[in-house]
């Protein structure tokens, strides 16, 4: 064999490897792990006390609505048990929904050109306190400040799809 044969042999089997030990860590990942920094973010950006209090997971399973060669591609399907999402600081009642759970798949083929599509959400026992005061506020509205991002940050090209599909059972 010769020695360019050799070269490209071993890096053709470092890359299969790679990707089989990439595959094997996101298989077996406690995505329970993440369940701190993922309730501090969201919160964070609420500007309202957010919790997944129950297990998080991810499973990855063929999407059934997906027809052709996309039908043998693994979907990411996540899974938060026990959520909460707490009230404004006007509101006397401490939260405003909470959720037994809820499942939502992402489009992994989406995810190639940087965007996020969620074909479907399932929720699970929804429940939800809303409020309007005289004044006008309601407490399902949210306020974003734009000055809290970073304003030297590049802006991404990441873009998400709002074409989202919920059924709650």
């Amino acid at each position: 064999m010769t020695r360019t044969r050799k070269i490209l042999a071993w890096s053709i089997t470092g890359l299969i490897l790679l990707l089989a030990v990439l595959v094997l860590v996101i298989a077996f990942f406690d995505w329970n792990r993440i369940k701190p920094t993922l309730n501090a973010k969201v919160s964070e950006e609420l500007h309202r006390p957010f919790a997944i209090n129950g297990d998080l997971s991810v499973v990855w399973q063929r999407e059934p609505d997906e027809g052709g060669w996309r039908a043998w591609v693994p979907w990411p399907h996540v899974v938060a048990q026990d959520l909460t999402l707490g009230n404004p600081d006007w509101s006397k009642a401490p939260q405003m929904v909470s959720l037994k759970r809820v499942e939502l798949r992402i489009s992994p083929l989406a995810l190639l050109a940087q965007r996020v599509s969620i074909p479907r959400i399932d929720l699970t026992e929804p429940a939800a306190a809303l409020q309007r005061l005289a004044d006008g506020r309601a407490n399902w509205t949210f306020k974003f400040d734009p000055r809290t991002r970073t304003p030297n940050r590049p802006t991404g090209r990441w873009t998400s799809v709002p074409s989202v599909s919920t059924r709650a059972t």
